[in-house]
């Protein structure tokens, strides 16, 4: 499929391109935070942790040469259904679905550049693993993410590619900046990075709430100290060659109520369906993070969407997630979700029901850049055959329980 090739390449040729860009040093970073991992029970391990430090200086040395900043990540995570679906597809789990999987969830190799006076910057994240096939946008404009097409079920995915430009300081207008490109959606709690999540699991909410990626073009502004604007045109959801005509609006406005409290607003709207603009999908998502101490985490999120024309009628999603994570140690964390989505006409899980989940997950840092989660959830629906079971059965409800390993320099 050499059209959506040859996008891919020209997205990640012109981020890239900002690797030529070499201007002046960057600032010197402050000294890192002394590693609370060593000089404890695990002290064997410090060979490693040496050799993790030499990867940060080889990061350092990079980014004060040139302002490129690269970063790395790779997890790898099994889980088990106590349903032990024989099809080993977990139902209705977006990123990780994978029953006793050996393959890989992702790895990344990300680039990021500021821009520097009337010079541009950039942001590439490159992503291989099962996560990113089941991030991959619409490259070719049919308005499906094809079992058939070589490349939309490929697992290697640009997850963004972008040029970014703000206006120099001293200049009108100064602090405004322009994203151009694919870039992830300003929506949602929750990311695509594993490793930026509390919880190793997606909410319902991540999964069939809100996009994931989008072409296009933002624009933010620093209104006040306080008070930050986003906004601009993107095509759609997850597409990187329109299904339709029309374009769709997005837009941010985060506000800091104080050192303990951000609240943001988000939304999208505009036509999604195939070939066709006279429907419009829209969601308003709204986030709250709250840090009351600073060992304590609680992040709140409501959405609620609509879209006209689907099947018979216009269908309706609504849903509410709160997730709480503790630092208990220096090395260990907990965090607890809980969480309700409704699917009113069942146009996002396939039928009209009412789900609800609460997970648990536990974290620890084997050294400062490996560390280890494990996770129970349990997912239940107010229908009573949502859930695969073994062979040619379907309950209310499942239970899973799962291990992670993430390695990461961010």
């Amino acid at each position: 499929m050499e059209g959506p090739r040859r996008i891919a390449l020209a997205l990640g040729a012109a981020a890239l391109g900002g690797l030529l860009l070499l201007a002046a040093p960057a600032r010197a970073e402050d000294e890192a935070p002394a590693d609370p991992t060593r000089g404890q029970w695990d002290s064997g391990l410090d060979p490693l942790r040496e050799a993790e430090d030499h990867v940060v200086d080889a990061q350092k040395w990079l980014e004060d040469r040139s302002k490129i900043h690269l970063g790395f990540g790779i997890m790898k995570s099994i889980q088990f259904d106590f349903n032990d679906p024989q099809s080993n597809v977990i139902s209705l789990h977006s990123l990780d679905p994978d029953h006793l999987s050996s393959n890989l969830d992702i790895a990344q190799l990300a680039a990021s550049r500021p821009s520097d006076g009337f010079i541009p910057g950039f942001g590439l994240k490159l992503n291989v693993g099962r996560i990113a096939k089941r991030t991959k946008a619409d490259w070719d404009g049919d308005g499906v993410i094809q079992p058939n097409d070589e490349f939309e079920k490929s697992d290697f995915d640009v997850e963004e590619a972008y040029l970014t430009w703000a206006i120099p300081e001293g200049q009108p207008a100064q602090g405004l900046s322009i994203k151009a490109g694919k870039f992830v959606t300003l929506l949602g709690a929750e990311v695509i990075e594993p490793w930026n999540n509390y919880n190793f699991s997606r909410s319902f909410l991540f999964g069939f709430a809100i996009p994931f990626t989008h072409l296009g073009v933002l624009a933010s502004y620093p209104v006040t100290e306080k008070l930050s604007l986003t906004a601009g045109a993107v095509q759609g959801w997850d597409n990187m060659d329109d299904n339709n005509s029309g374009w769709s609006a997005m837009g941010n406005a985060t506000y800091v109520v104080s050192d303990q409290v951000t609240l943001a607003a988000n939304g999208i709207w505009g036509p999604e369906q195939t070939d066709t603009t006279r429907p419009k999908r829209g969601v308003a998502d709204f986030v709250a993070t709250i840090k009351p101490v600073e060992k304590f985490t609680l992040l709140l999120n409501y959405d609620w969407g609509h879209e006209e024309f689907v099947g018979a009628e216009s269908a309706l999603w609504q849903g509410f997630a709160a997730v709480a994570n503790y630092d208990l140690t220096d090395r260990w964390s907990a965090a607890l979700r809980g969480e309700w989505f409704e699917d009113h006409n069942g146009a996002r899980t396939g039928i009209r029901q009412t789900l609800w989940e609460s997970t648990v997950t536990a974290k620890y840092l084997v050294t400062q850049h490996l560390s280890t989660r494990l996770e129970y959830r349990h997912d239940e629906s107010n229908k009573d055959d949502v859930f695969v079971a073994g062979r040619d059965k379907a309950t209310a409800g499942q239970d899973l329980i799962a291990v992670a390993f993430t390695y990461l320099f961010n």
